[in-house]
């Protein structure tokens, strides 16, 4: 069955995150908007937003699932499985590198640079994701990639503490 024109606008507003996908750098842009809303949460409002909290547990599993919604119908919304505009998972692969730990200002901007680093460089097993079928592949690549970040910033943090304390 054929999409709406609404159905489809509302699909590409969602994959694309309200359209930063059709930007240059999407996935970096998309990536730095998120870590901005995560500050912005925790400095501005009183959601406090942490990374060891059940609601943010929740807020990841609700932004995976959704995310292998939006990208599983990529093809036929942007012409290719895994277009750059799809950016609902660089959402998700953010939201994980900050599972379990402190959000401060230092930590955003550290685990930033982490998942960006692992998104790209895709280690072993970050790139076999990509094979999954439809959105779960376009999706659990991003996944893998905020594990590999969030498990490198929960070691710096416990090495920074632990030099930290024996100073």
């Amino acid at each position: 069955m054929e999409m709406s024109f609404i159905e489809r606008w509302l699909r590409k507003m969602g994959a694309s995150v309200f359209f930063l996908g059709y930007l240059p750098a999407s996935g970096t842009v998309c990536s730095a908007a998120t870590a901005g809303l995560l500050w912005y949460l925790q400095v501005r409002t009183r959601l406090q937003p942490s990374g060891t909290s059940v609601f943010y547990w929740l807020a990841c599993l609700a932004v995976i699932a959704v995310s292998f919604f939006l990208a599983s119908g990529s093809c036929e919304l942007f012409g290719k499985e895994d277009s750059g505009r799809i950016v609902i998972d660089e959402v998700a692969g953010q939201l994980i590198t900050f599972l379990f730990v402190p959000i401060t200002l230092r930590v955003l901007i550290a685990g930033f640079v982490l998942f960006r680093f692992f998104d790209i460089v895709k280690p072993f097993p970050v790139y076999m994701m990509e094979e999954l079928e439809g959105g779960v592949g376009v999706t659990m690549d991003d996944v893998a990639a905020g594990v590999y970040a969030n498990l490198s910033l929960m070691v710096t943090l416990m090495a920074y503490h632990a030099i930290k304390a024996h100073l």
